[in-house]
């Protein structure tokens, strides 16, 4: 794995720019000693079997999906993104998403984003989530949350959820950017001049309050610097 320690806000965009291809995708972490494992194979959730818990959900999340008719990739995307431990490992092809994840939690340790040429992905329409050949797949989601479409998400999915990822691809290697936490700060600042926030990745009343309650927490912002009419 190939390593690289940012060094200023500059440096990022800078950095990006040798990574504009379609095949790339970016993944944040906002503690640098995290591994690429995916939650269903991470400490108390690594004993449990991941598709009985999905199969529990899915029973009971029909009351609250507005679309019927989901296969169980689109449901099992739907489960990764509202909190459920599952197989799949968030990815985006925005890079400034992966970093908005590496900064905005744990502000006080170092944050990582992974820089991954994406070149095998799995075709969906016969096969069953559970039961792949490979040990690590892509998997490019229909977008039937607003959530995966803001996110440019994609996954990949660990045929053993406790296996970090290890994927080489005709491209070449993982690369690992360290993000300082003496930057997070910054970092955030300018992703939020770029539109990239709580409230455009979180497009609800979710995202709206920890979108203002960010904001208001800016050494540069209070309410009395404010002028209403």
């Amino acid at each position: 794995m190939k390593e690289i320690i940012l060094k200023s806000v500059i440096e990022w965009h800078e950095l990006m720019s040798k990574y504009i291809s379609n095949y790339y995708k970016f993944r944040g972490q906002s503690d640098v000693d995290w591994l690429l494992i995916p939650k269903a194979g991470r400490g108390k959730y690594s004993s449990e079997h991941d598709h009985l818990i999905f199969r529990q959900w899915k029973r009971r999340a029909k009351f609250y999906l507005k679309q019927e008719s989901l296969q169980d990739w689109e449901l099992l995307s739907i489960a990764q993104h509202t909190g459920l431990p599952t197989r799949l490992l968030d990815w985006s092809h925005n890079p400034m998403v992966a970093l908005f994840f590496c900064c905005f939690e744990n502000i006080e340790k170092d944050g990582a984003v992974f820089i991954f040429a994406a070149d095998k992905y799995v075709v969906t329409d016969d096969k069953n989530p559970f039961d792949l050949k490979s040990d690590i797949v892509f998997y490019q989601p229909t977008t039937s949350t607003d959530r995966l479409a803001n996110q440019y998400g994609y996954f990949s999915v660990h045929k053993n959820p406790k296996k970090e990822f290890d994927l080489k691809s005709k491209f070449g290697e993982i690369t690992k950017v360290i993000i300082p936490s003496d930057l997070k700060k910054d970092l955030l600042i300018m992703l939020n001049q770029y539109g990239i926030n709580f409230l455009t990745l979180f497009p609800d009343l979710e995202g709206l309050s920890k979108h203002l309650s960010w904001f208001y927490q800016l050494e540069n912002i209070s309410e009395s610097s404010l002028e209403f009419e």
